[in-house]
C-alpha cells in the first residue's frame, strides 16, 4: 500500500507543473520590473556673470568685441539692444545673436568665443566639516567637493549623501550616493560627478523619503537660493 502511495505522489509531482503550466485558468505571474538605472543628462556648459566672451564676425570684423557678462546677466554690443547670456549655452547665444545681427547685416557669420570662465558653484552642506559654497574651474566630483568643505563630520552617514543634478528640461533630479563606495573606490567616478550648480549633502541618518530628504535640505541651503521644484531620488549602486 505504501509503495502504491509513493508511486501516486511521484506522479502527482510530476504531472502538476504542466497542469498549472498548460492549462487554461493558469495563473500567470509577469516577470519582475527591473529597477531603472540613475541616467544623468550631461548638459553643454552654460554661461554665467563674470564670463568672458570673445563675440567674433566672419564678414564684419569691425563689429569684433570681447564683452564680459554683467551680474545681470546681460551683455551690451553694437547696433542691437542688450541681450541677455546668463543660462544660455555658447551655442544658444551665438544663434540669438545671429537672428538679432540680421536686421541689421545680410548673413552674418558670429562665433561666441568664451576666453575665461567665472567659476562654477557648488553647494555642499550637511554633516561636513566646513559647509560652503564652492567656487570650482574644471572638472570635480562629490568626494572631492566634500573633502574640500573640511572632510566628513564623525557623524556623517556616507552611504545616503545626496546629490542633486539638472536633469531633463532643466529640472533638478536628487539621487543617493554611497560615498562609502566611493572612498572604497567601488563606484564609477561618473557616478559621483559633478556639475555646475549641482548640491551635495551629508546626512546624520540614512534618507530613504523624499520628505525626509526635504526636511534636512532646507536645513543647509542658503536663504538665498530658491528651490520650487520637483525632483526624483535614485539609488545608485556599484557596477
Amino acid at each position: 500500500m505504501k509503495s502504491n502511495q509513493l508511486i501516486i505522489l511521484c506522479a502527482a509531482l510530476i504531472f502538476l507543473p504542466c497542469a498549472l503550466g498548460c492549462g487554461g485558468n493558469a495563473v500567470q505571474y509577469p516577470p519582475p520590473k527591473p529597477t531603472p538605472a540613475y541616467n544623468p543628462v550631461m548638459t553643454d556648459y552654460l554661461l554665467q556673470p563674470g564670463d568672458n566672451l570673445d563675440i567674433k564676425f566672419f564678414y564684419n570684423p569691425e563689429l569684433n568685441e570681447n564683452v564680459t557678462i554683467r551680474p545681470d546677466g546681460r551683455i551690451s554690443l553694437q547696433l542691437i539692444d542688450e541681450v541677455k547670456a546668463a543660462g544660455l549655452t555658447p551655442a544658444q547665444l551665438d544663434e540669438i545673436l545671429t537672428k538679432q545681427y540680421s536686421k541689421q547685416l545680410k548673413s552674418p557669420i558670429i562665433a561666441v568665443i568664451v576666453k575665461t570662465f567665472e567659476g562654477q558653484r557648488i553647494y555642499v552642506g550637511g554633516e561636513v566639516n566646513a559647509p560652503q559654497v564652492l567656487i570650482v574651474i574644471g572638472t570635480i566630483n562629490a568626494l572631492q567637493a566634500i573633502f574640500n568643505a573640511g572632510g566628513f563630520t564623525p557623524d556623517a552617514q556616507l552611504s545616503s549623501t545626496v546629490i542633486i543634478s539638472r536633469g531633463q528640461d532643466n529640472k533638478p533630479v536628487a539621487r543617493i550616493v554611497d560615498m562609502g563606495k566611493a572612498i572604497r573606490g567601488e563606484l564609477t567616478d561618473r557616478e559621483y560627478q559633478l556639475r555646475p550648480y549641482d548640491m551635495v549633502y551629508v546626512p546624520k541618518t540614512t534618507i530613504a523619503r523624499a520628505d525626509q530628504f526635504l526636511t534636512h535640505l532646507y536645513n543647509f541651503i542658503p536663504r538665498n537660493i530658491g528651490l520650487g521644484f520637483t525632483y526624483e531620488l535614485h539609488a545608485v549602486e556599484a557596477d
